[in-house]
């Protein structure tokens, strides 16, 4: 069923009773209503079913549904709201979480108030009641384990928001967790120690960003002097080696009973008096504790065991400058929500075709999910071959000239070694990387109305943090992947400009490269 067309509210209902389990079925379906009241009855029922969605989170729904579920509660009185939040247990999370984003969304409780008196947990009568003191920045929690839940609650409250696109009522809430985590630990350990959950190492990402807080922590510049990790699935063995190497103080804890940071990329951290994203805090250790090219792990010579098997096997003579080359796509990790971050590869081919007549060796990085390569002269699709490796994940970006990426934890990699990188289709636009030397080139997002490019950073910046098709489109707007021609002018710029051997840039304001967009001509220029 299309959002586009009109029908009558009676006839979605009756669609949605001849199969009352396909959850599926439901988005579209509530997509089509028009009356508030019709909107909420029918993502009411939506929560009670068998979900469709990861875990049966009903957060999960797609960000135009959620939007529209959580302006629909403007017309719900406060009992139906507090009914349907304590219609499941508290620690469900997604059903009292949106509950507590339409109370925000509709500003029909006020944060302001909230703020100003310390409001205690355990004195909350029912879930409703739990969400108001949730929604406190003064929240008090009386055990480490309301502390967990409170932490939790707020956390999907803040995802409701961020998912429904309304990113000034998310800011928010994100600021509120990550000053209640910090207030948390604090009271807790002091500067003693912060501790990190499994989260932190089950991705190559979360362990990218892992080695540059205890990077920071060895060098002063969080207010935490040591760092325990609670042990569970490592995303990549060999890197979290060589984090234990640089961090020798850093305690591993086989399970922890206490308080400990779970991972959220919209989690912010505290740097001399302020809060940053996570992002912007790797910078600053990468300018205050790195090398000179903001490296905080040695780069490996070629004559490493296994790269020098690598170099051989390829066929790649041992000083050749490689290219390494990473675009994202959907088979690592099956989420809709993460879509926008992918890109096609074969976008990139006559631009890797130019780079090998430039005498570069390109090797393209990521999973066996990945698309194959078509056969092509000085480039090796080490992501689907058999040479593939956790150690040479990590060694050839480490080892390459430079690295092309993309929106993607593996593309961070090269981060740690001060390898300077050229991230194209760029998206979302909330999270930028880091280093002076890099270039970030962003996806192309265009207004539906006239087919327009969106070229001012005031209209894309607000825009493209939104990550969801669908909520984009009920915006009037659509995001694209940069054209071929855009990636090979972008590629060759950069290739060159790193060619002319430019000196480093001076260590002054923010910690970050040129960002560029495609303009109508599809000419790359600086976002201002």
């Amino acid at each position: 069923m299309s959002g586009n067309t009109l029908i009558d509210d009676r006839e979605v209902g009756r669609r949605i009773l001849r199969d009352p389990a396909d959850a599926a079925a439901y988005p579209d379906a509530v997509r089509g209503l028009s009356d508030s009241t019709a909107v909420f009855r029918w993502f009411r029922r939506l929560t009670v079913l068998p979900t469709a969605f990861a875990e049966g989170d009903i957060l999960m729904v797609d960000g135009d549904v959620l939007r529209r579920a959580l302006r629909a509660t403007a017309s719900v009185e406060v009992a139906g709201l507090r009914r349907l939040a304590n219609s499941v247990r508290f620690r469900h999370r997604a059903i009292p979480g949106f509950v507590g984003a339409a109370l925000v969304a509709n500003r029909r409780v006020d944060l302001d108030a909230l703020a100003t008196l310390p409001v205690r947990f355990a004195d909350a009568r029912d879930n409703f009641d739990r969400l108001i003191a949730v929604l406190s920045e003064n929240a008090v929690p009386d055990t480490v384990d309301e502390a967990y839940s409170m932490t939790l609650a707020k956390q999907s409250v803040a995802s409701a928001l961020r998912s429904a696109g309304l990113n000034e009522q998310a800011a928010r809430l994100e600021l509120n967790v990550s000053r209640f985590m910090r207030r948390v630990r604090r009271n807790l350990y002091g500067e003693a120690f912060r501790v990190f959950r499994p989260q932190w190492t089950a991705a190559i990402g979360h362990l990218v960003l892992l080695a540059f807080l205890l990077r920071g922590q060895a060098a002063g510049t969080f207010d935490f002097r040591g760092a325990k990790v609670v042990g569970g699935r490592i995303a990549n063995r060999f890197l979290w080696d060589l984090m234990l190497s640089a961090s020798p103080d850093l305690e591993i804890v086989p399970g922890w009973t206490g308080y400990a940071d779970s991972h959220s990329s919209r989690h912010l951290e505290w740097v001399e008096g302020r809060f940053v994203d996570c992002f912007e805090a790797c910078g600053i250790v990468a300018d205050r504790a790195g090398d000179g090219r903001g490296a905080i792990l040695a780069r490996p010579e070629r004559s490493q065991p296994a790269l020098a098997r690598f170099l051989a096997s390829a066929g790649i003579a041992p000083d050749a400058p490689i290219v390494t080359l990473h675009c994202r796509e959907a088979g690592f990790r099956v989420n809709e929500r993460h879509d926008l971050r992918n890109a096609e590869i074969a976008s990139c081919l006559p631009a890797v075709a130019g780079l090998v007549a430039r005498g570069y060796r390109v090797v393209r990085l990521g999973d066996r999910s990945m698309t194959p390569l078509p056969t092509m002269a000085g480039v090796v699709d080490y992501a689907t071959s058999e040479l593939k490796s956790a150690e040479l994940d990590v060694l050839l970006p480490a080892a390459a000239t430079f690295h092309i990426g993309s929106s993607s934890g593996l593309s961070l990699v090269p981060l740690l070694f001060g390898v300077p990188c050229l991230f194209l289709n760029w998206y979302p636009f909330d999270l930028l990387p880091w280093g002076r030397r890099n270039w970030t080139v962003l996806k192309t997002l265009t207004s539906l109305a006239d087919g327009r490019r969106v070229t001012d950073r005031a209209t894309y910046g607000p825009l493209a943090q939104r990550r969801d098709r669908r909520l984009l489109r009920a915006l009037g707007h659509d995001v694209h992947d940069l054209r071929p021609a855009e990636i090979a002018r972008a590629i060759e710029d950069f290739a060159r400009n790193r060619e002319s051997e430019p000196g480093e840039p001076p260590k002054s304001g923010r910690n970050a490269g040129r960002l560029l967009i495609a303009d109508e001509s599809g000419t790359l220029r600086d976002l201002a």
